[in-house]
């Protein structure tokens, strides 16, 4: 991943007290490279993905694994993952997933298309490790 692949908004999103527990996706098909980031990212943390998230989902997924939204990361793909982003403790999206995502991110990466998602899902990798 090259540096002029993502734009970051916080300096470290690292510098948290609280592990992240569980990582969202919200997606619902993964192309092949971006099916092995998810595959190392389930051997690291609780992973889901979510095609098209509706209200209290995230709420829902974090009772089942027995964290709080401060555990939470959610990478967002379209304008449907804004809700997610909002609750989450680390906010990732793409760069055509809208201006509002991007908004509310704290880490843009580049279109899916040229491989953000896969780049995403690595990062979240590196922040539970």
């Amino acid at each position: 991943m090259s540096g002029s692949s993502i734009y970051v908004r916080r300096a470290d999103c690292r510098r948290r007290n609280t592990p992240i527990a569980l990582v969202v996706i919200e997606a619902d098909q993964l192309t092949p490279d971006e099916r092995t980031a998810f595959t190392l990212l389930l051997s690291r943390v609780h992973a889901a993905l979510l095609p098209n998230p509706k209200q209290g989902e995230l709420a829902a997924l974090c009772q089942q694994h027995g964290c709080a939204f401060d555990q939470t990361a959610v990478i967002a793909t379209t304008q449907r993952g804004l809700p997610l982003l909002l609750e989450a403790a680390v906010a990732l999206t793409l760069r055509d997933a809208g201006y509002e995502n991007e908004a509310a991110a704290d880490v843009v990466f580049q279109p899916r298309s040229s491989g953000g998602l896969a780049a995403a899902i690595e990062y979240a990798c590196r922040l539970v490790a």
